[in-house]
């Protein structure tokens, strides 16, 4: 269902290019519009997305209105969540700078270096006891 809301006044709104007054359309047709598809949710979050951006209310849809911005904030966190890890991702991807493998080389010699001396600590100290 298309649904085009413009003109929207302060006593009157144009619906589908027929002018009409805004209590009529907040009160009576939209609950009257989403009562024709109760099941069809895609068909309802269309209505609720014309009349929500249009700036009319939704009071008199309270349970769908809820249902709709629930909805849309799972999506947009799913959103943002598959970005996230798009981004993390592509980040794993990017090639090392030459500095950055100048310090990994370094952490590894410092690593392995640390490790030597440890042994070698070990080593020295079983010579030296009564074993």
């Amino acid at each position: 269902m298309n649904i085009t809301i413009t003109n929207v006044l302060k006593d009157e709104v144009t619906v589908s290019g027929q002018p009409l007054k805004r209590d009529y359309v907040e009160n009576l047709l939209l609950p009257s519009l989403m009562a024709q598809y109760v099941r069809n949710n895609s068909v309802k979050f269309g209505i609720i997305k014309a009349f929500d951006e249009a700036g009319l209310s939704l009071k008199a849809i309270q349970e769908d209105a809820l249902t709709y911005f629930q909805t849309k904030r799972k999506q947009q966190a799913a959103r943002e969540q598959a970005q996230r890890e798009a981004d993390a991702y592509a980040a794993s991807l990017r090639p090392m700078s030459d500095r950055e493998w100048e310090q990994l080389k370094a952490d590894r010699r410092a690593k392995a270096e640390a490790i030597r001396a440890h042994g070698e600590r070990m080593r020295a100290a079983s010579r030296n006891s009564d074993w």
